[in-house]
């Protein structure tokens, strides 16, 4: 059985509570900068160790893993201090700030032979491992383009996380990484960055639109925003038909695969859980084979996309304290 510590008390981490228990681990701790939180979220989960701050978490002999479901700015520094720590690391997204902390992070997991991935759970939900072999098995032929949007009107106002920079806030590193990496994951590493963006009064953006070139001549789209509201659904155009995803594209339960002819086959790959529970799955598989890196989601991967979601920040203008 796999031992977990939950760095931060918000709603993804309790979502990952349940997960971690339904793969059969066990949560014993949980640690945040709030007391009040951090007291709430053990009594609700029944988790025995609520903790305020991190340093005893990370000491626990006991816990074997740890989840950074910190805010954005925290991760770097939540990661490296788990891994100084000895302990596997399940980071969300995104999993640092920019690349350089991507890659401090990924070396340093390297040289402590521990786990690290990157909590990029789009990848393991079961349709989206069937999309994949679809469309690698020739179901839409040569793909030329893929589309993905991310979209809804969050009401964040002064002070909400997503429009504050000292938190990492805005559209791309939340909302757009989805995108990216959903290209990512069909077309692999892109030759060219395109992006543009509405930066809203606090410096970041509200909503960004990218355009990703490929070698052969591919090319992805994205939009992402907190200020409006898409259909949420993801698009792989090939020579031979289509794929639709349906929303959310990032977490769906079917895909269409539509040919030339406009014949329809529907795929449905209905999980029955909020989603979480595939990538938890994964690390515990990992830890028990004595694996460092996820075959599925390797750090490579994840510096891949952190190198994209730096070029379109420079592109918009988007900086982050202390950057």
């Amino acid at each position: 059985m796999v031992t977990w510590g939950i760095l931060g008390a918000g709603s993804i981490a309790g979502a990952l509570v349940h997960a971690i228990r339904a793969e059969g681990g066990t949560v014993r701790a949980v640690a945040s900068r709030s007391a009040e939180r951090v007291a709430a979220f053990a009594t609700e989960f029944e988790i025995e160790h609520g903790l305020v701050g991190y340093d005893t978490l990370l000491a626990d002999p006991e816990i074997d893993a740890v989840y950074v479901a910190t805010t954005n700015d925290l991760h770097h520094r939540n990661a490296l201090d788990a891994i100084a720590a000895g302990k596997a690391v399940l980071c969300e997204k995104p999993f640092a700030l920019n690349l350089a902390q991507a890659e401090e992070i990924a070396a340093a997991a390297r040289a402590a032979g521990v786990f690290v991935m990157e909590a990029m759970w789009m990848r393991f939900i079961p349709a989206i491992e069937a999309l994949l072999a679809a469309v690698t098995d020739g179901a839409v032929g040569s793909v030329q383009s893929v589309h993905a949007d991310f979209a809804f009107n969050a009401g964040a106002g002064p002070g909400h996380r997503l429009v504050e920079p000292s938190l990492g806030g805005g559209a791309l590193l939340d909302l757009g990484v989805y995108t990216i990496a959903f290209a990512h994951l069909v077309l692999g590493e892109p030759s060219t960055v395109k992006a543009q963006a509405r930066i809203g009064a606090s410096g970041v953006d509200e909503q960004v639109a990218t355009v990703l070139g490929f070698p052969d001549g591919s090319v992805a789209t994205g939009y992402a925003s907190f200020v409006a509201a898409s259909p949420m659904e993801g698009r792989v155009v090939g020579t031979d038909g289509y794929v639709r995803v349906h929303a959310p594209f990032h977490n769906p339960d079917r895909f269409d695969v539509v040919g030339l002819d406009g014949a329809t086959t529907i795929n449905e790959v209905p999980h029955g859980d909020t989603g979480y529970r595939f990538e938890i799955a994964e690390v515990h598989r990992a830890l028990r084979a004595g694996e460092t890196e996820s075959p599925r989601r390797p750090l490579a991967d994840t510096l891949a996309i952190m190198k994209i979601l730096d070029e379109v920040r420079r592109q918009i203008g988007v900086e982050y304290p202390g950057e």
